[in-house]
């Protein structure tokens, strides 16, 4: 599974994002069938999605500290 990160995640979160998407085990998108996870960033909320067809595996709420 390849996983590519939106320009806007910090290098500190991708390990942890990472073993969040192994914890899932997701492995192809149940949509398209596609192996290539996007990470985007939209305020607080990291959406783990299919990079070819956009469809939604999880989100990750990010606290504010």
């Amino acid at each position: 599974m390849q996983v590519i990160f939106d320009p806007d995640i910090p290098e500190d979160l991708k390990e942890e994002i990472l073993k969040a998407i192994e914890e899932e085990k997701i492995e192809l998108c149940k949509e398209c069938g596609a192996n290539v996870i996007y990470v985007a960033m939209i305020d607080n909320t990291l959406d783990v999605k299919c990079y070819e067809c956009g469809a939604s595996f999880f989100e990750i709420e990010l606290s504010e500290e």
